[in-house]
C-alpha cells in the first residue's frame, strides 16, 4: 500500500469514528478535496459555551505526519474566525509537539477544552479574554450557522 493509499485509509476511519460521535459531525466542504474538512462540534459541558456548536476547518493535506491547520468558522468568543489557530502540539504552528498517532477526534477535543480555560489565553488565533456576554451571544447565534459544506446548526445534534 503507498502512503497516499495509507492515509486515505486512515482518514476514512477517522470520519467514519467522528459521524458516530453525539458532540461531533464532520462534513466535506469540496468533495474533490478529501483533504480540508469541516467539523462542527458542541461546546464543552458543563461551561458557559455548552449551548453553543461551532464550527472550524481543518487542512488535513500533510497529516498523520504533521499536524493540521486548523480555524474557527462562526464565532465562540474564544478563537478569532477564520484565522488559523495555534496550539502547541496540535496544530501546524507547532510541528516540534505533534505526534501522528493523534487523532482529528483528540483535537477538536482539545478546541472544546481550551475553550474553557481563563488563564494564559495567548495564542495566534485565540481571544485572549473571554467576554461571558459575547460567548452567550454567540452560542445563541451558532445554533443557526449554516456552512457552504452543508452544516446546519439548526438541525445538528438534536
Amino acid at each position: 500500500m503507498t502512503d497516499q493509499q495509507t492515509k486515505m485509509k486512515i482518514l476514512a476511519r477517522q470520519f467514519g469514528e467522528l459521524k458516530l460521535k453525539k458532540n461531533m459531525s464532520a462534513f466535506f466542504p469540496d468533495k474533490k478535496n478529501p483533504f480540508m474538512w469541516h467539523i462542527s462540534f458542541k461546546g464543552p459541558e458543563d461551561s458557559e459555551f455548552q449551548e453553543g456548536i461551532y464550527h472550524c476547518q481543518m487542512n488535513l493535506a500533510s497529516y498523520p505526519d504533521s499536524p493540521p491547520e486548523v480555524m474557527l468558522l462562526n464565532e465562540s468568543g474564544a478563537y478569532v474566525v477564520n484565522t488559523n489557530i495555534c496550539i502547541v502540539g496540535l496544530t501546524h504552528y507547532h510541528p516540534e509537539g505533534w505526534t501522528p498517532g493523534t487523532s482529528i477526534e483528540a483535537i477538536v477535543t482539545a478546541l472544546q477544552m481550551l475553550m474553557q480555560i481563563t488563564t494564559d489565553r495567548s495564542g495566534y488565533g485565540v481571544i485572549p479574554t473571554i467576554n461571558s456576554s459575547d460567548v452567550k451571544k454567540y452560542s445563541d447565534k451558532s445554533k443557526v450557522f449554516t456552512c457552504k459544506c452543508g452544516a446546519d446548526h439548526s438541525k445538528l445534534f438534536q
